[in-house]
């Protein structure tokens, strides 16, 4: 057969380029996230060896063969890496060790590419095949960072504060997308041995290793709004009693209790303020924080506390003429100038520097 693309491996290809995208906004972001940029990677490669080998273009580009064991050997160091940042434990050096096997895999691949290059007799046997000949060590060493990132849930099952329960909620979710992942690779081993077995089975599963991976890089892009709150809120904050409605006074009296604590405590100053930072230190579920906001206000959490903000810049501006702009928007809670002078500009119909000088003239 000559090599060719069909719709199905044309679509894997869009995916593998969808894939090294994910991994360039992984490593180039504000907030690098390079364990999960480089399981992304490692999957486009295996995706791209895929169609390698679907569309016959195998026997011209040989190099990658033996590569995707590598790749899979390091996609559960990548993900248990991922989940010891997020529950904020420490890291050694020592934690290259977990990527043994991936590395060992590798040293097949180093001898395929001198035998290409000539540097190498052509007779010389692979050493160290077994890492890149059976699925079933991939599979073993895959369940067992599933289990390793299990424990770590387990282990940190008594949330208590909110930020703390959606991290559990969360990791349940990226754990149960790499186990889709498992179960996946497992079952083309496994169905691969009965007659009704074709092509369309074998695009099928790696659809769905595609979605489970990739939807996992999404989920990280997205992880900041999650936190926030502001995003998935129902998915990782499940609401009892949604029709439940609250009676006026109830709201009110919980919005007092906001507006008391943001004007006494100040929390706004903090540039790192998120939702379920407040909705801790003030006794609240993240969920009714959220809501009590929204009503009473009529605005979301971050116009919220914005507002208080720059009702503190404005003050700062007034009492102390000769105070740096710099200094006042960090020490309120704005962490950049620009987020700061629009906000400011749509509040007060001028820019902050402008306000300065119309006080020191008066």
């Amino acid at each position: 057969m000559q090599p060719s693309l069909d719709t199905w491996t044309s679509i894997f290809l869009l995916a593998v380029a969808m894939g090294l995208f994910l991994f360039i906004i992984l490593i180039t972001g504000k907030k690098k996230n390079y364990p999960i940029a480089f399981l992304i990677l490692s999957f486009s490669i295996v995706l791209f060896q895929y169609v390698l080998y679907w569309t016959k273009y195998q026997s011209d580009f040989p190099y990658l063969v033996l590569f995707p064991h590598v790749c899979y050997f390091s996609t559960g160091p990548l993900l248990y890496l991922y989940f010891l940042n997020l529950y904020n434990k420490k890291v050694s050096f020592n934690y290259i060790l977990h990527f043994s096997a991936s590395m060992l895999a590798f040293i097949p691949n180093i001898v395929l590419w001198l035998k290409y290059l000539g540097a190498v007799d052509p007779e010389l046997k692979f050493p160290l095949l077994i890492f890149t000949n059976g699925p079933w060590l991939v599979v073993a060493h895959m369940l067992l960072y599933a289990f390793l990132a299990l424990q770590l849930i387990v282990r940190n099952k008594n949330a208590e504060s909110e930020y703390q329960k959606v991290r559990q909620n969360w990791a349940k979710v990226l754990t149960f997308l790499f186990g889709l992942f498992i179960i996946s690779y497992i079952s083309y081993y496994v169905l691969v041995n009965f007659t009704f077995f074709n092509s369309t089975w074998d695009y099928m599963i790696s659809v769905m290793m595609s979605i489970s991976i990739y939807t996992i890089g999404y989920f990280i892009i997205k992880q900041p709004a999650i936190f926030d709150g502001e995003l998935f809120v129902h998915l990782f904050l499940p609401v009892k009693n949604k029709g439940e409605t609250f009676e006026t006074s109830l709201l009110n009296e919980f919005y007092e209790k906001i507006t008391r604590y943001m004007e006494t405590e100040k929390p706004y100053q903090d540039n790192e303020l998120r939702l379920v930072n407040l909705a801790d230190q003030i006794g609240f579920s993240t969920h009714l924080l959220s809501k009590v906001i929204n009503k009473r206000s009529g605005n979301n959490f971050n116009h919220f506390v914005n507002e208080y903000r720059l009702q503190e810049a404005e003050k700062l501006i007034s009492e102390n003429t000769s105070a740096r702009i710099k200094n006042i928007y960090f020490d309120v809670g704005f962490n950049n100038k620009a987020t700061f002078y629009k906000a400011f500009k749509n509040k007060y119909h001028c820019t902050p520097t402008e306000y300065k000088i119309r006080n020191k003239n008066q």
